[in-house]
């Protein structure tokens, strides 16, 4: 007996070892990892380096909150589970405007693509992670965001807490009655539709820029209130992308259901799409969340978010958004004709409630520097593909990621 207690305690403090051993294994191989990636991906001396010197991209967009002041958004539980797929057949594109056929392989090799995850229904079918990247990074939005915001104003509508779309902004915040944007309606705002003649073309000179530093140092309410004036058109007839209107819709979200963007997103959507990881999303110098960039979360979190949408609003029997509100803010046909594609916003796009529209079903988030979120509500399919382009827009990057979308979804079978 004494001899059997002696070999197991012996087995015991071998295996103990063993762990140990392996343990340290893993970790000098990931020390080994990440210093390796450091190397090849450096790390920006400032924050905002990146507008300037391309090198830094891929390191500064998958560790925002690192660099901009940022609040944490918890997950729920239980997190949603995710099946593992397998692509029907490979993916090919023909690669605008040289022709050719090129395959997956050769697509994240062309493009700084960062994470790319494929998915329909509840299976990830394709999820890579180039550059040296990890499933546990999380991936900033750039303006991606702005979708997040649409549906923060769908679930504040469908609770009664936002009366009416046709409301206008400054019936919820009273303090910008007076700016250029106090008197335009939610609905126009969410069509990038006020009227007014806002630049936002990255020049570093333009009317964002300037917002920027307002909203950067002082917040959003007085960053509205620096324009002033009437709408030079029409509101409501024409489209002119500004980040500006996302923030005012932000502020309208805040302050009707009278608790912080953050704490709201945590509990009406960021919970029950049942993230697995906490977000993060940056702060403006008020310290509340930014409504037009700034949302950083993992791959996986980004397709659950996708997942939920393309199943009209649903994460099992909760319904997260109404599907009356999906449907008016991601079909073309719910859209008047000069925000479908070619009529006004551009030829690959057309623009619905802060989301782009590629198609009838097929809603997108966009953000600069080549983040995409593209979905097809038919399928219910969503392709994530986060980037760190050389340039804020590349319109000949955009329609090559809109091609390997439509092979993926032309690979599928409508469930």
């Amino acid at each position: 007996m004494i001899t059997g207690q002696h070999t197991m305690a012996k087995l015991h403090r071998t295996l103990a070892m063993g762990l140990l051993l392996f343990v340290g294994w893993a970790q000098a191989d990931t020390a080994a990892f990440l210093s390796e990636r450091e190397q090849k991906f450096q790390l920006p001396a400032a924050a905002k380096d990146y507008q300037t010197f391309a090198p830094v991209r891929v390191a500064t967009f998958s560790n925002w909150a690192k660099y901009f002041r940022s609040c944490t958004i918890e997950p729920g539980t239980p997190a949603r589970s995710l099946g593992q797929g397998a692509l029907p057949r490979p993916l090919s594109y023909s690669r605008f405007p040289i022709g050719g056929t090129r395959s997956l392989d050769d697509f994240v090799e062309a493009y700084p693509v960062t994470s790319l995850i494929a998915a329909q229904e509840d299976k990830i079918l394709e999820e890579r992670y180039p550059r040296m990247r990890l499933a546990s990074d999380k991936f900033t939005s750039f303006s991606m965001a702005k979708s997040i915001t649409s549906l923060l104003v769908g679930i504040a509508l469908d609770e009664g807490k936002i009366q009416s779309l046709d409301d206008p902004a400054s019936k919820y915040v009273p303090a910008i009655a007076d700016s250029a944007y106090g008197a335009i309606s939610l609905r126009h705002l969410l069509r990038m539709s006020s009227g007014m003649l806002y630049s936002e073309n990255y020049s570093g000179r333009d009317d964002n820029a300037r917002m920027s530093e307002y909203l950067e140092s002082q917040g959003a309410i007085t960053a509205v209130n620096v324009f002033k004036g009437k709408p030079y058109h029409t509101p409501g007839t024409r489209f002119n992308y500004a980040g500006i209107e996302s923030i005012v819709l932000n502020q309208v979200v805040a302050h009707a259901t009278r608790q912080p963007i953050c704490q709201y997103m945590q509990d009406k959507l960021w919970g029950p799409i049942g993230a697995q990881d906490s977000g993060t999303w940056q702060l403006d110098g008020s310290g509340q969340a930014m409504g037009q960039m700034g949302f950083a979360a993992t791959a996986r979190d980004w397709v659950r978010l996708g997942l939920m949408i393309v199943n009209d609003g649903k994460v099992g029997d909760r319904q997260v958004v109404s599907k009356a509100y999906l449907d008016e803010a991601t079909r073309m046909s719910a859209q008047p004709e000069h925000f479908h594609k070619g009529n006004g916003v551009n030829r690959l796009y057309g623009y619905g409630y802060q989301f782009w529209l590629l198609g009838e079903h097929q809603p997108v988030m966009l953000g600069v520097y080549g983040q995409h979120l593209f979905m097809d509500r038919s399928r219910k399919a969503v392709m994530l593909i986060t980037s760190a382009w050389p340039s804020t827009v590349m319109p000949l990057y955009s329609m090559n990621y809109s091609r390997l979308f439509a092979d993926f979804i032309q690979s599928l079978t409508p469930p």
